[in-house]
Protein backbone atom coordinates (compact mmCIF):
# COMPACT_ATOMS: atom_id res chain seq x y z
CA UNK A 1 0.00 0.00 0.00
CA UNK A 2 2.87 3.07 0.54
CA UNK A 3 4.35 1.95 -2.78
CA UNK A 4 1.19 2.84 -3.98
CA UNK A 5 0.21 5.74 -1.87
CA UNK A 6 3.99 7.05 -3.16
CA UNK A 7 3.78 6.34 -7.20
CA UNK A 8 0.34 8.35 -6.46
CA UNK A 9 1.26 11.51 -5.15
CA UNK A 10 4.10 11.88 -7.80
CA UNK A 11 1.69 11.60 -10.12
CA UNK A 12 -0.30 14.08 -8.63
CA UNK A 13 2.53 16.73 -8.00
CA UNK A 14 3.30 16.55 -12.13
CA UNK A 15 -0.49 17.41 -12.00
CA UNK A 16 -1.17 19.63 -9.96
CA UNK A 17 1.67 22.30 -11.31
CA UNK A 18 -0.13 22.15 -14.97
CA UNK A 19 -2.59 25.12 -15.75
CA UNK A 20 -6.17 23.74 -15.91
CA UNK A 21 -8.66 23.68 -18.68
CA UNK A 22 -11.78 21.44 -18.28
CA UNK A 23 -14.28 22.29 -15.81
CA UNK A 24 -14.16 20.69 -12.42
CA UNK A 25 -17.90 21.55 -11.26
CA UNK A 26 -20.07 23.60 -8.89
CA UNK A 27 -20.57 23.20 -5.44
CA UNK A 28 -23.94 25.06 -4.89
CA UNK A 29 -27.54 23.94 -4.67
CA UNK A 30 -28.95 23.89 -8.03
CA UNK A 31 -25.63 23.61 -9.55
CA UNK A 32 -26.11 26.95 -12.00
CA UNK A 33 -23.93 28.02 -15.12
CA UNK A 34 -22.16 31.44 -14.07
CA UNK A 35 -20.50 33.40 -16.58
CA UNK A 36 -17.33 31.69 -18.34
CA UNK A 37 -13.76 33.90 -17.81
CA UNK A 38 -10.96 33.69 -19.68
CA UNK A 39 -8.40 30.93 -18.89
CA UNK A 40 -5.04 29.63 -20.40
CA UNK A 41 -5.22 26.65 -22.55
CA UNK A 42 -1.72 25.24 -21.68
CA UNK A 43 -2.85 21.73 -21.00
CA UNK A 44 -4.21 21.11 -24.54
CA UNK A 45 -1.26 19.22 -25.56
CA UNK A 46 -2.92 16.65 -23.13
CA UNK A 47 -6.56 16.60 -24.23
CA UNK A 48 -8.06 14.77 -27.38
CA UNK A 49 -4.13 13.50 -28.75
CA UNK A 50 -5.09 11.83 -31.55
CA UNK A 51 -3.26 7.81 -31.16
CA UNK A 52 -4.04 6.47 -34.04
CA UNK A 53 -7.05 4.59 -35.92
CA UNK A 54 -9.36 7.51 -35.27
CA UNK A 55 -9.10 6.95 -31.32
CA UNK A 56 -8.09 9.95 -29.45
CA UNK A 57 -6.47 10.01 -25.58
CA UNK A 58 -6.92 12.74 -22.69
CA UNK A 59 -5.70 13.55 -19.05
CA UNK A 60 -7.97 15.45 -16.30
CA UNK A 61 -7.95 15.35 -13.06
CA UNK A 62 -9.04 17.75 -9.76
CA UNK A 63 -7.87 18.50 -6.14
CA UNK A 64 -10.74 19.60 -4.01
CA UNK A 65 -9.21 21.17 -0.39
CA UNK A 66 -11.58 21.96 2.22
CA UNK A 67 -10.22 23.66 5.77
CA UNK A 68 -12.87 23.68 8.21
CA UNK A 69 -13.82 24.16 12.10
CA UNK A 70 -16.56 22.02 13.57
CA UNK A 71 -17.88 23.05 16.97
CA UNK A 72 -20.53 21.19 19.09
CA UNK A 73 -22.07 18.95 15.64
CA UNK A 74 -21.45 15.56 18.05
CA UNK A 75 -23.33 16.18 21.15
CA UNK A 76 -24.43 19.77 20.92
CA UNK A 77 -23.07 20.41 24.47
CA UNK A 78 -20.82 23.94 25.00
CA UNK A 79 -19.22 21.64 28.36
CA UNK A 80 -17.97 19.03 26.16
CA UNK A 81 -14.72 19.62 24.43
CA UNK A 82 -16.06 19.02 20.42
CA UNK A 83 -14.53 21.56 18.29
CA UNK A 84 -12.67 20.08 15.49
CA UNK A 85 -10.59 21.67 12.99
CA UNK A 86 -9.38 19.62 10.03
CA UNK A 87 -8.04 19.74 6.36
CA UNK A 88 -9.93 17.31 4.17
CA UNK A 89 -8.09 16.57 0.85
CA UNK A 90 -9.44 15.26 -2.33
CA UNK A 91 -7.38 14.25 -5.23
CA UNK A 92 -8.56 12.38 -8.65
CA UNK A 93 -6.72 11.99 -11.51
CA UNK A 94 -8.24 10.44 -14.69
CA UNK A 95 -7.24 9.39 -18.24
CA UNK A 96 -10.24 8.85 -21.20
CA UNK A 97 -10.13 7.10 -24.55
CA UNK A 98 -12.42 7.83 -27.06
CA UNK A 99 -13.19 7.30 -30.72
CA UNK A 100 -15.48 9.43 -31.88
CA UNK A 101 -19.19 9.87 -30.02
CA UNK A 102 -19.26 5.94 -30.77
CA UNK A 103 -16.65 4.83 -27.74
CA UNK A 104 -15.32 6.34 -24.88
CA UNK A 105 -13.06 4.30 -22.25
CA UNK A 106 -12.68 6.24 -18.87
CA UNK A 107 -10.63 5.29 -15.85
CA UNK A 108 -10.58 7.31 -12.31
CA UNK A 109 -8.51 7.59 -9.62
CA UNK A 110 -8.81 9.08 -6.12
CA UNK A 111 -7.37 9.48 -3.06
CA UNK A 112 -9.13 10.96 -0.21
CA UNK A 113 -8.07 12.36 3.52
CA UNK A 114 -8.65 14.18 6.23
CA UNK A 115 -5.71 15.96 8.61
CA UNK A 116 -5.87 17.24 11.99
CA UNK A 117 -9.32 15.71 13.15
CA UNK A 118 -9.75 14.11 16.17
CA UNK A 119 -9.33 10.65 16.91
CA UNK A 120 -12.69 9.27 17.15
CA UNK A 121 -13.93 5.50 17.62
CA UNK A 122 -14.37 3.78 14.42
CA UNK A 123 -12.96 4.30 10.59
CA UNK A 124 -12.89 8.08 9.71
CA UNK A 125 -15.92 8.54 6.80
CA UNK A 126 -13.50 10.98 4.70
CA UNK A 127 -10.69 9.22 4.61
CA UNK A 128 -9.88 6.40 1.45
CA UNK A 129 -6.46 5.94 0.56
CA UNK A 130 -5.73 5.40 -3.21
CA UNK A 131 -7.91 3.69 -5.08
CA UNK A 132 -10.38 3.11 -8.12
CA UNK A 133 -13.16 5.71 -8.32
CA UNK A 134 -14.35 5.48 -11.71
CA UNK A 135 -14.14 2.98 -14.64
CA UNK A 136 -16.42 2.26 -17.40
CA UNK A 137 -16.79 1.93 -21.18
CA UNK A 138 -19.33 3.98 -23.19
CA UNK A 139 -20.89 2.86 -26.55
CA UNK A 140 -23.40 5.01 -28.12
CA UNK A 141 -24.84 3.69 -31.77
CA UNK A 142 -27.86 4.47 -33.67
CA UNK A 143 -27.28 7.84 -34.33
CA UNK A 144 -30.38 10.45 -35.00
CA UNK A 145 -31.03 13.53 -37.03
CA UNK A 146 -28.63 15.55 -35.01
CA UNK A 147 -25.77 12.74 -35.51
CA UNK A 148 -25.68 12.27 -32.12
CA UNK A 149 -26.12 8.58 -30.90
CA UNK A 150 -29.60 7.74 -29.80
CA UNK A 151 -28.47 4.24 -27.94
CA UNK A 152 -26.05 4.27 -25.25
CA UNK A 153 -24.67 1.56 -23.12
CA UNK A 154 -22.62 1.70 -20.31
CA UNK A 155 -20.78 -0.34 -18.05
CA UNK A 156 -18.32 -0.25 -15.20
CA UNK A 157 -17.53 1.84 -11.65
CA UNK A 158 -19.71 5.09 -12.46
CA UNK A 159 -21.24 7.77 -10.78
CA UNK A 160 -24.82 7.50 -11.02
CA UNK A 161 -27.83 10.60 -10.16
CA UNK A 162 -31.80 10.96 -10.93
CA UNK A 163 -33.49 14.10 -11.48
CA UNK A 164 -32.00 16.63 -8.60
CA UNK A 165 -30.82 13.79 -6.68
CA UNK A 166 -33.03 13.48 -3.73
CA UNK A 167 -33.29 9.78 -4.26
CA UNK A 168 -29.56 8.87 -5.79
CA UNK A 169 -26.77 11.24 -6.07
CA UNK A 170 -23.17 11.47 -6.19
CA UNK A 171 -22.20 12.93 -2.57
CA UNK A 172 -19.88 15.02 -4.61
CA UNK A 173 -19.43 17.45 -1.14
CA UNK A 174 -18.60 14.43 0.86
CA UNK A 175 -14.79 14.05 0.52
CA UNK A 176 -15.22 10.16 -0.98
CA UNK A 177 -18.20 10.88 -2.87
CA UNK A 178 -20.21 8.05 -3.93
CA UNK A 179 -20.08 5.25 -6.96
CA UNK A 180 -21.81 2.44 -8.06
CA UNK A 181 -20.53 -0.79 -10.18
CA UNK A 182 -23.49 -0.76 -12.51
CA UNK A 183 -24.66 -0.97 -15.92
CA UNK A 184 -26.77 1.88 -18.09
CA UNK A 185 -28.62 1.54 -21.25
CA UNK A 186 -30.10 5.25 -22.33
CA UNK A 187 -32.64 5.43 -25.23
CA UNK A 188 -33.28 8.61 -26.65
CA UNK A 189 -36.01 8.38 -29.14
CA UNK A 190 -37.50 12.05 -29.87
CA UNK A 191 -38.46 14.01 -26.84
CA UNK A 192 -38.07 11.57 -24.47
CA UNK A 193 -34.89 10.02 -22.45
CA UNK A 194 -35.51 6.40 -21.23
CA UNK A 195 -33.31 4.76 -19.13
CA UNK A 196 -32.79 0.94 -17.68
CA UNK A 197 -30.02 0.68 -14.97
CA UNK A 198 -28.87 -2.35 -12.84
CA UNK A 199 -25.82 -2.34 -10.01
CA UNK A 200 -24.49 -2.05 -6.53
CA UNK A 201 -22.96 0.69 -4.19
CA UNK A 202 -19.43 0.43 -3.75
CA UNK A 203 -18.23 0.03 -0.11
CA UNK A 204 -15.28 2.34 0.99
CA UNK A 205 -12.99 0.36 2.51
CA UNK A 206 -9.50 2.50 3.52
CA UNK A 207 -6.38 1.31 3.26
CA UNK A 208 -7.62 -2.04 1.57
CA UNK A 209 -9.60 -2.11 -2.42
CA UNK A 210 -12.99 -0.76 -2.35
CA UNK A 211 -15.51 -3.47 -2.66
CA UNK A 212 -19.11 -3.58 -4.37
CA UNK A 213 -22.07 -3.67 -1.32
CA UNK A 214 -24.25 -6.81 -1.18
CA UNK A 215 -27.37 -4.19 -1.81
CA UNK A 216 -28.53 -4.83 -5.66
CA UNK A 217 -30.88 -2.71 -7.27
CA UNK A 218 -32.54 -2.52 -10.75
CA UNK A 219 -35.32 0.03 -12.60
CA UNK A 220 -35.91 2.15 -15.19
CA UNK A 221 -36.50 6.03 -15.61
CA UNK A 222 -38.72 7.99 -17.92
CA UNK A 223 -37.16 11.35 -18.70
CA UNK A 224 -40.16 14.06 -20.93
CA UNK A 225 -37.57 16.52 -22.26
CA UNK A 226 -39.30 18.35 -25.27
CA UNK A 227 -42.24 20.26 -23.40
CA UNK A 228 -43.31 23.40 -23.94
CA UNK A 229 -41.62 26.39 -21.47
CA UNK A 230 -38.76 24.11 -20.21
CA UNK A 231 -41.16 22.09 -18.21
CA UNK A 232 -39.87 18.51 -17.42
CA UNK A 233 -41.94 15.37 -16.20
CA UNK A 234 -39.70 12.30 -15.11
CA UNK A 235 -40.00 9.33 -12.78
CA UNK A 236 -39.30 5.50 -12.42
CA UNK A 237 -39.53 2.24 -10.98
CA UNK A 238 -36.89 0.94 -8.59
CA UNK A 239 -36.04 -2.44 -7.25
CA UNK A 240 -33.33 -2.98 -4.26
CA UNK A 241 -32.56 -6.48 -2.75
CA UNK A 242 -30.32 -7.24 -0.12
CA UNK A 243 -30.63 -11.34 0.51
CA UNK A 244 -27.66 -11.35 3.22
CA UNK A 245 -29.24 -10.86 7.03
CA UNK A 246 -26.69 -7.73 7.15
CA UNK A 247 -29.91 -5.46 7.68
CA UNK A 248 -30.68 -4.80 11.77
CA UNK A 249 -34.12 -3.41 12.50
CA UNK A 250 -35.01 -1.95 15.27
CA UNK A 251 -35.54 -4.18 17.20
CA UNK A 252 -32.40 -6.08 16.39
CA UNK A 253 -33.35 -8.60 14.49
CA UNK A 254 -31.10 -9.09 11.72
CA UNK A 255 -32.78 -9.78 8.53
CA UNK A 256 -32.39 -9.25 4.25
CA UNK A 257 -34.63 -6.64 2.92
CA UNK A 258 -36.61 -6.57 -0.37
CA UNK A 259 -37.99 -3.15 -1.31
CA UNK A 260 -39.48 -1.16 -4.21
CA UNK A 261 -39.58 2.71 -5.06
CA UNK A 262 -41.86 4.34 -7.00
CA UNK A 263 -41.52 8.20 -7.35
CA UNK A 264 -42.09 10.77 -10.17
CA UNK A 265 -41.47 14.49 -10.17
CA UNK A 266 -41.74 17.63 -12.63
CA UNK A 267 -40.02 20.83 -12.74
CA UNK A 268 -39.39 24.26 -14.45
CA UNK A 269 -41.41 27.41 -15.38
CA UNK A 270 -44.26 29.71 -15.81
CA UNK A 271 -44.58 33.38 -15.66
CA UNK A 272 -41.39 33.95 -16.78
CA UNK A 273 -40.11 34.40 -13.52
CA UNK A 274 -41.05 31.94 -11.61
CA UNK A 275 -39.77 28.11 -10.94
CA UNK A 276 -41.21 25.25 -9.01
CA UNK A 277 -40.15 21.55 -8.34
CA UNK A 278 -41.96 18.28 -7.68
CA UNK A 279 -41.17 15.30 -6.32
CA UNK A 280 -43.28 12.58 -4.31
CA UNK A 281 -41.69 9.18 -3.88
CA UNK A 282 -43.45 5.91 -2.19
CA UNK A 283 -41.76 2.68 -1.09
CA UNK A 284 -42.92 -0.74 -0.07
CA UNK A 285 -41.74 -3.78 0.87
CA UNK A 286 -40.04 -5.88 3.74
CA UNK A 287 -36.78 -5.16 5.71
CA UNK A 288 -35.79 -7.58 8.54
CA UNK A 289 -38.81 -9.35 9.01
CA UNK A 290 -40.97 -6.35 8.98
CA UNK A 291 -43.19 -4.89 6.14
CA UNK A 292 -42.25 -1.85 4.62
CA UNK A 293 -44.35 1.13 3.54
CA UNK A 294 -42.98 4.64 3.52
CA UNK A 295 -43.21 7.97 1.83
CA UNK A 296 -42.18 11.40 1.25
CA UNK A 297 -42.80 14.67 -0.88
CA UNK A 298 -41.10 17.60 -1.90
CA UNK A 299 -42.18 21.01 -3.03
CA UNK A 300 -40.08 23.91 -4.50
CA UNK A 301 -41.28 27.27 -5.54
CA UNK A 302 -38.97 30.26 -6.48
CA UNK A 303 -39.18 33.51 -7.84
CA UNK A 304 -36.02 35.52 -9.48
CA UNK A 305 -35.79 39.16 -9.59
CA UNK A 306 -33.27 40.15 -12.69
CA UNK A 307 -30.78 43.49 -11.50
CA UNK A 308 -29.44 43.89 -15.32
CA UNK A 309 -27.14 40.75 -15.79
CA UNK A 310 -27.32 40.56 -11.49
CA UNK A 311 -30.56 38.56 -9.89
CA UNK A 312 -32.27 37.55 -6.55
CA UNK A 313 -34.04 34.62 -6.37
CA UNK A 314 -36.55 34.65 -3.06
CA UNK A 315 -37.64 30.77 -2.98
CA UNK A 316 -39.50 28.21 -0.51
CA UNK A 317 -39.35 24.56 -0.30
CA UNK A 318 -41.18 21.75 1.57
CA UNK A 319 -40.55 18.46 2.72
CA UNK A 320 -42.38 15.68 4.74
CA UNK A 321 -41.38 12.10 4.75
CA UNK A 322 -43.01 9.85 6.91
CA UNK A 323 -41.76 7.98 9.96
CA UNK A 324 -42.51 4.96 12.05
CA UNK A 325 -46.18 5.87 13.85
CA UNK A 326 -46.11 2.63 16.03
CA UNK A 327 -42.45 1.18 16.56
CA UNK A 328 -42.52 -2.20 17.63
CA UNK A 329 -46.32 -3.03 15.55
CA UNK A 330 -44.02 -5.38 12.90
CA UNK A 331 -44.87 -2.77 10.56
CA UNK A 332 -42.34 -0.23 9.51
CA UNK A 333 -43.90 3.03 8.44
CA UNK A 334 -40.58 5.05 8.10
CA UNK A 335 -39.99 5.94 4.55
CA UNK A 336 -36.16 4.52 3.05
CA UNK A 337 -34.47 6.85 1.32
CA UNK A 338 -32.64 5.03 -1.12
CA UNK A 339 -28.81 6.72 -1.83
CA UNK A 340 -29.03 10.50 -1.91
CA UNK A 341 -27.37 13.41 -1.90
CA UNK A 342 -27.96 15.31 1.38
CA UNK A 343 -26.13 18.14 1.44
CA UNK A 344 -28.46 19.69 -1.34
CA UNK A 345 -31.32 19.70 1.45
CA UNK A 346 -32.39 19.85 5.13
CA UNK A 347 -29.38 21.36 6.22
CA UNK A 348 -25.62 21.29 5.85
CA UNK A 349 -24.81 20.32 8.98
CA UNK A 350 -26.28 16.73 8.03
CA UNK A 351 -28.21 16.83 11.46
CA UNK A 352 -31.36 15.28 9.75
CA UNK A 353 -31.70 13.48 7.25
CA UNK A 354 -34.69 13.06 5.10
CA UNK A 355 -36.36 10.42 6.59
CA UNK A 356 -39.36 10.79 9.67
CA UNK A 357 -38.98 15.04 9.01
CA UNK A 358 -40.22 17.99 8.24
CA UNK A 359 -38.70 20.60 7.01
CA UNK A 360 -39.73 23.98 5.83
CA UNK A 361 -37.09 26.05 4.24
CA UNK A 362 -36.88 29.67 3.02
CA UNK A 363 -34.08 30.18 0.44
CA UNK A 364 -32.26 33.15 -1.09
CA UNK A 365 -30.02 32.73 -3.80
CA UNK A 366 -28.34 35.43 -5.67
CA UNK A 367 -25.78 36.89 -8.27
CA UNK A 368 -24.41 39.43 -6.70
CA UNK A 369 -20.75 40.35 -8.76
CA UNK A 370 -19.47 38.83 -11.80
CA UNK A 371 -18.95 35.73 -11.41
CA UNK A 372 -20.20 35.51 -8.05
CA UNK A 373 -22.91 33.39 -6.06
CA UNK A 374 -24.32 33.76 -2.25
CA UNK A 375 -26.51 31.15 -0.90
CA UNK A 376 -28.64 31.63 2.23
CA UNK A 377 -30.85 28.40 3.21
CA UNK A 378 -33.11 28.43 6.15
CA UNK A 379 -34.39 25.51 7.75
CA UNK A 380 -37.17 24.91 10.39
CA UNK A 381 -37.10 20.95 10.99
CA UNK A 382 -39.17 18.73 13.02
CA UNK A 383 -40.23 14.99 13.02
CA UNK A 384 -43.16 13.63 11.65
CA UNK A 385 -43.79 11.22 14.21
CA UNK A 386 -42.62 11.94 17.40
CA UNK A 387 -42.04 8.12 18.66
CA UNK A 388 -39.69 7.09 15.88
CA UNK A 389 -35.96 8.10 15.77
CA UNK A 390 -34.32 11.38 14.60
CA UNK A 391 -31.82 10.14 11.74
CA UNK A 392 -28.07 11.69 11.23
CA UNK A 393 -27.97 12.92 7.40
CA UNK A 394 -24.15 11.84 7.05
CA UNK A 395 -24.52 8.28 7.90
CA UNK A 396 -28.72 7.81 7.84
CA UNK A 397 -28.48 5.79 11.27
CA UNK A 398 -30.54 6.71 14.61
CA UNK A 399 -29.05 9.22 16.42
CA UNK A 400 -31.41 10.09 18.82
CA UNK A 401 -34.26 8.15 19.82
CA UNK A 402 -37.42 8.31 22.44
CA UNK A 403 -39.77 5.76 22.24
CA UNK A 404 -42.78 7.23 24.36
CA UNK A 405 -43.06 10.08 22.60
CA UNK A 406 -43.19 12.58 25.05
CA UNK A 407 -39.64 14.44 23.67
CA UNK A 408 -42.20 16.36 21.23
CA UNK A 409 -41.03 16.79 17.40
CA UNK A 410 -39.17 20.42 17.52
CA UNK A 411 -35.56 19.66 16.40
CA UNK A 412 -34.68 23.32 15.65
CA UNK A 413 -33.51 25.86 13.28
CA UNK A 414 -30.44 25.45 10.60
CA UNK A 415 -29.29 28.57 8.63
CA UNK A 416 -26.59 28.23 6.04
CA UNK A 417 -24.21 30.57 4.36
CA UNK A 418 -22.49 30.02 1.51
CA UNK A 419 -20.51 32.40 -1.09
CA UNK A 420 -18.72 31.07 -4.16
CA UNK A 421 -16.35 32.93 -6.85
CA UNK A 422 -15.69 30.80 -9.96
CA UNK A 423 -12.44 32.56 -11.50
CA UNK A 424 -12.86 29.68 -14.60
CA UNK A 425 -15.03 26.43 -15.06
CA UNK A 426 -11.91 24.72 -13.29
CA UNK A 427 -10.98 27.06 -10.99
CA UNK A 428 -13.85 27.44 -7.52
CA UNK A 429 -13.25 29.03 -4.18
CA UNK A 430 -16.37 28.67 -1.91
CA UNK A 431 -17.03 29.80 1.96
CA UNK A 432 -19.50 30.30 4.81
CA UNK A 433 -20.54 29.07 7.78
CA UNK A 434 -23.41 26.01 8.21
CA UNK A 435 -25.26 26.73 12.01
CA UNK A 436 -27.87 24.41 14.05
CA UNK A 437 -29.74 25.73 16.48
CA UNK A 438 -30.93 22.42 18.33
CA UNK A 439 -34.79 22.48 19.42
CA UNK A 440 -36.77 20.89 22.51
CA UNK A 441 -36.44 17.31 21.30
CA UNK A 442 -32.39 17.47 21.77
CA UNK A 443 -32.77 18.26 25.47
CA UNK A 444 -33.98 14.61 26.66
CA UNK A 445 -32.48 12.49 23.93
CA UNK A 446 -29.33 11.47 23.11
CA UNK A 447 -26.73 13.75 24.78
CA UNK A 448 -28.93 15.94 26.13
CA UNK A 449 -26.88 18.67 24.88
CA UNK A 450 -29.00 21.36 23.03
CA UNK A 451 -26.46 23.84 22.25
CA UNK A 452 -25.89 25.96 19.01
CA UNK A 453 -23.72 23.80 16.67
CA UNK A 454 -21.69 25.24 13.47
CA UNK A 455 -19.29 24.81 10.65
CA UNK A 456 -17.12 27.67 9.13
CA UNK A 457 -15.18 26.56 5.99
CA UNK A 458 -13.04 27.65 3.05
CA UNK A 459 -12.73 24.90 0.29
CA UNK A 460 -10.66 25.61 -2.83
CA UNK A 461 -11.56 23.25 -5.99
CA UNK A 462 -9.12 22.94 -9.16
CA UNK A 463 -9.39 20.87 -12.01
CA UNK A 464 -7.69 20.73 -15.54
Amino acid sequence: MAQRFNLFWMAVICVSITPIVHAAGAYYSDKPDLPDTPFTDATRTVKNVPIGGGWDWSLGGSLQTRFQSVDNRRDFRFDRNDEDFSIQNRVRINTEFHYSDVVKVYVEGQDAHEFFRDRLPGANPNEDSFDLSQAYVEVGIMKDIADMPSLIFKAGRQEFQLGREYLVGDKDWFNRGQVFDMGKVTWRPDGFDVLFFAGAPVIADDHNWNKTGHAHFAGTWLRAVGLPGNNLIEGGVIYRQNKDDTFINDKGQRGAESIWYFTSRAEGHFAVRWDYALEITANAGTRARERLDGWRGDANLGYTIPFGWRNLRVGGAYTLASGDSRPGDGRMDRFDSFYPDPFIFHGKLFVAAGVNLQDITAKLRSVAWRNGLIEIDYHHLSLQQSRDAMFDAASFTAARRDPTGNSGKDLGHAIDVQLTHKFHENLLLTGGAFMHQPGHYFTTTGSKGDDFARNYFVMVRVGF
